[in-house]
């Protein structure tokens, strides 16, 4: 798989409970499949925010994002929440989702508040989970 970002080669990293594809060497970048960031552990988090500490280059959110799992589907720019001013990169399509330098330790602190919603993730996750499952569930086209 592709970056969105930069380009280059998304990677598979295993933390703890999942594998996630990340741009080493590059953006440092994380991409992350549907549902994926509502599952990020404690340990997880912590091998996460490391990411970015060896990034190597930043890219400019003017050019159209491809998805790097749904061809000749871009991500839409989204705002994670009011209190984080976070906006993120979804697939409308797959449901799938990228973050740039420093979103995910922003975000994961924002999701790990008491009390505190993201509305627009989580009915952009319900979304894209009822798609999947509707997907799934019909019969293939040759059958």
């Amino acid at each position: 798989m592709k970056c969105p970002a930069c380009k280059g080669p998304l990677l598979q990293k295993n933390a703890p409970g999942m594998t996630l594809d990340i741009c080493y060497g590059g953006c440092g970048g994380i991409w992350f499949d549907a549902n994926e960031l509502d599952r990020v552990e404690a340990r997880a988090a912590a091998s996460l925010h490391r990411v970015w500490q060896s990034k190597q280059e930043k890219r400019p959110l003017t050019e159209p994002r491809p998805c790097p799992r749904c061809p000749d589907q871009n991500l839409e720019r989204k705002q994670f929440s009011e209190t984080a001013k976070v906006d993120i990169d979804q697939c409308p399509k797959c449901g799938g989702i990228f973050l740039d330098d420093g979103e995910f330790s922003i975000i994961y602190k924002e999701l790990k508040k008491p009390g505190v919603t993201a509305p627009e993730l989580t009915a952009a996750m319900v979304e894209a989970a009822a798609y999947i499952k509707a997907a799934s569930a019909q019969p293939p086209a040759n059958a």
